[in-house]
């Protein structure tokens, strides 16, 4: 198993030393975990995309339409899910560091 993939496979909360929290809490806590690491992914495949790619993600975005969404961008950027374990692998690994580094 790759060092990736352990960062991957690991609870961020049991990291964080947060396993205690509420149910309420933690799903709070994961929920707004999850909203900054898709911005994150959205950002790194916006950038990817050409002008014509990006305008029809805007046209696309006004629709509010997930599954026309999420289809346009699996056909336009392959390695989504790539990117997608990259940011959370990132995101954790911040995270974990800058708990780590306010000595809680």
């Amino acid at each position: 198993m790759t060092q990736n993939s352990d960062v991957l496979r690991k609870n961020i909360l049991i990291e964080l030393g947060l396993q205690d929290l509420s149910e309420d809490r933690k799903i709070d806590l994961l929920s707004k975990m999850s909203d900054l690491i898709q911005k994150r992914v959205l950002l790194r495949v916006i950038k990817s995309l050409g002008v014509e790619d990006k305008q029809e993600f805007d046209r696309l975005i006004g629709t509010e339409n997930e599954k026309a969404i999420f289809k346009f961008l699996i056909s336009k950027v392959p390695n989504i899910e790539e990117i997608t374990d990259e940011e959370v692998i990132a995101f954790k690994e911040e995270v974990v560091e800058k708990v780590k580094s306010l000595n809680l």
